[in-house]
């Protein structure tokens, strides 16, 4: 059996598929993080290896029935910046036909199955990216925790801990997130938050964003805010790239991807809403396949296979 194996690389989890050439799905494993850039080469390299090794027992595959990997990582952008460090990584393991993505580029492949159009990233970090009629692609956004990652499960968390210390001090709105943010951390008091995030067994903000989400369908104004501003941003970066590429006054296609987006229909609903007003020739669809599909897709042509996906 030839097999592709697809990866998804994020920076919380990583997810694995080893594809036949029917397009059917032999085996799966998921695991940890893998962007180097913020969990170093040493560790994404032990967990990209103990899932590989995963994946192959799991379908009873020998290492040479793995005629190709092809990895979208968090760390490589769309124009294939880091992928250097990761192929290095593949061909250490044993591994020569690697081809490695930013991970924008196979949520985009996934979503509109390698048509052209606009795909949101938002998942721990966000990002967009479009592509037009003749492939030329553009960016939007990508640029990490610190002055990024609008409309991601990371700065929604962080905007909602905002929240709560505001109210804690009096200097907000009352809101539901203080005491679910507090409970969830397992906190007497708020004021323990700082010692629990900003001490040496931190946790990542990020997973906090479904607490988030269930105080807003609860009805918690401040909460339901934050989830109205973050598909404000997300819009926006639509739109900026509808711009760049000349299609703002054109029929496009735009979708979406993430954890975010795939549990927070209130982001999507707003998006879409917002969409509607600003970009109103746009046609927002849910995606075709989940990412890891598409490192698939990307690797078909490559190796000369047909691509076909199996439920």
């Amino acid at each position: 059996m030839e097999v592709i194996l697809a990866i998804d690389g994020g920076a919380t989890h990583t997810r694995y598929a080893a594809i036949d050439q029917s397009g059917r799905m032999v085996a799966q494993a998921e695991g940890g993080p893998s962007n180097h850039l913020q969990d170093g080469e040493k560790n994404v390299r032990a967990t990209l290896a103990g899932l590989l090794q995963q994946t192959i027992e799991q379908a009873n595959l020998r290492r040479q029935d793995v005629e190709c990997i092809s990895a979208g990582l968090a760390g490589v952008d769309y124009d294939g910046y880091g992928a250097g460090a990761m192929q290095a990584v593949f061909n250490d393991l044993g591994f020569e036909r690697c081809l490695i993505h930013g991970d924008t580029e196979i949520a985009h492949a996934a979503a509109l199955g390698g048509d052209p159009g606009i795909v949101v990233l938002a998942g721990t970090g966000s990002s967009i990216l479009g592509v037009d009629a003749s492939g030329r692609r553009v960016k939007v956004g990508g640029w990490g925790p610190f002055y990024g990652n609008e409309g991601s499960a990371q700065k929604i968390s962080e905007r909602a801990l905002t929240a709560a210390a505001r109210a804690y001090d009096g200097r907000g709105p009352s809101t539901a997130l203080l005491e679910s943010l507090t409970e969830t951390l397992g906190l007497l008091d708020f004021r323990n938050s700082i010692s629990f995030l900003y001490g040496p067994d931190a946790t990542d903000i990020a997973s906090l964003c479904e607490v988030v989400y269930r105080c807003a369908v609860s009805g918690d104004e401040v909460a339901r805010s934050i989830f109205e501003n973050a598909a404000s941003e997300l819009a926006q970066g639509v739109m900026a790239a509808a711009c760049r590429l000349g299609l703002h006054n054109s029929p496009v296609v735009v979708s979406y991807q993430g954890g975010v987006a795939e549990h927070c229909p209130l982001l999507v609903k707003s998006m879409r809403q917002k969409l509607a007003k600003a970009l109103p020739d746009a046609c927002v669809r849910p995606p075709l396949w989940k990412p890891v599909v598409g490192a698939y897709l990307l690797a078909c042509p490559v190796i000369g296979w047909k691509a076909a996906v199996q439920p």
